[in-house]
């Protein structure tokens, strides 16, 4: 499903997003299709790099990272399995991932602080329609994930405003790079599964 009305052009739609990743400092992206009910299968095969983007909508620059060789296949991770996934990642409501991709996602590890400028009106809605637009392309009835850790004990539907710790990701190569932390925003539609990842040097 397309996040943009009937007539939308395919070239505006993929420029839009294209921009959101940009607008949002995204580091790492990738997105597959999606061939298995339980999603976990898919976004491993996507963390995996074992997958194109469906739509050819992805830049080179934010899924191939020059550190990824045939030694460290799968850089700046190491193998992740869907049963990894399961036990380290937090279901997500459409609002709250909207809000961590715009507020939190590029902020310093941890969360708790907002990206420079988020403060800023116009900053914050730039932020925001970013979000928007990168998520609205898996469809009103998506699926999200995020490894950031809810520390109410599921008590507070809006945990992730009161920061949180983080079950990172980063593999034992990304690490030794200086790469300790890392926060990610899953997303799966019936038909695609992305991944958008950030990393921090701690």
């Amino acid at each position: 499903m397309l996040p943009y009305p009937p007539g939308a052009s395919l070239a505006a739609g993929r420029r839009e997003w294209r921009q959101a990743l940009v607008t949002l400092g995204c580091q790492l992206a990738a997105v597959g299709p999606r061939r298995h009910e339980d999603w976990l299968v898919d976004a491993a095969a996507v963390l995996q790099f074992r997958t194109r983007d469906p739509r050819g909508w992805l830049p080179d620059a934010h899924t191939g990272w020059p550190e990824r060789t045939r030694h460290s296949p799968y850089y700046p991770f190491d193998r992740l399995y869907p049963h990894h996934l399961d036990h380290h990642l937090e279901l997500l409501t459409h609002e709250a991932a909207v809000e961590l991709t715009a507020l939190h996602w590029t902020a310093t590890s941890y969360g708790g602080a907002e990206p420079p400028g988020a403060c800023d009106p116009v900053r914050r809605r730039r932020l925001w329609s970013a979000a928007g637009t990168l998520l609205a392309r898996f469809g009103p009835d998506a699926e999200y994930a995020t490894n950031a850790e809810d520390l109410s004990g599921g008590t507070d539907p809006h945990w992730y405003r009161d920061g949180f710790s983080l079950s990172c990701f980063a593999g034992v190569d990304a690490q030794r790079d200086g790469l300790i932390t890392d926060f990610g925003i899953l997303a799966a539609s019936d038909t695609e599964v992305g991944v958008f990842w950030n990393f921090f040097v701690d």
